[in-house]
């Protein structure tokens, strides 16, 4: 791993096998929507596959918290989880978003179990020094965090646990 990712706001528009991308800005969340075309590969997160064709991912890009939380459904409108990519925090300018991915994620499931994914790859960019160490500190601060949060049925907020789709 050379370089850490960067999440940027309406990057699931370029991506080929997204289709049906839509946005909305609210005034302290932008929520991005995008489904899976007919091409589409199994994926999966954890153990669950969160892509296949017809399947729609939301992305909330929670401003005041600094956060980004991806809700993904199934073809039938069924939540699947949230992925919680553990970041610095969002930098905005204008209506542009990005933040800089630390590696490290949380999977939870819509009856809240939770699972950290990447930790060794986490481990190994902190070794070898792609995430610096005030990184890596804001990276297990916010892992501390959001699992007592989540714990608590305090994370992910209202909006985003009660979002639904129709298909």
């Amino acid at each position: 791993m050379d370089s850490l990712r960067t999440i940027v706001y309406g990057d699931w528009q370029q991506a080929a096998q997204l289709i049906d991308y839509r946005t909305e800005w609210l005034s302290t969340v932008v929520v991005e929507r995008a489904t899976w075309d007919a091409s589409a590969p199994e994926y999966l997160l954890g153990e669950t596959v969160v892509a296949k064709p017809g399947y729609v991912w939301l992305r909330f890009w929670l401003l005041e918290e600094e956060v980004v939380v991806e809700k993904y459904f199934d073809d039938q409108g069924n939540a699947l989880g949230y992925h919680v990519p553990i970041c610095m925090p969002v930098q905005r300018r204008d209506d542009h978003l990005e933040t800089v991915a630390l590696t490290l994620a949380l999977w939870i499931t819509p009856n809240d179990r939770m699972t950290v994914l990447f930790e060794k790859r986490f481990e190994e960019a902190v070794a070898g020094g792609v995430i610096a160490p005030v990184e890596a500190e804001h990276a297990e601060f916010q892992i501390r965090e959001f699992t007592t949060a989540i714990a608590r049925s305090h994370f992910p907020p209202a909006l985003v646990r009660n979002f639904a789709i129709d298909v």
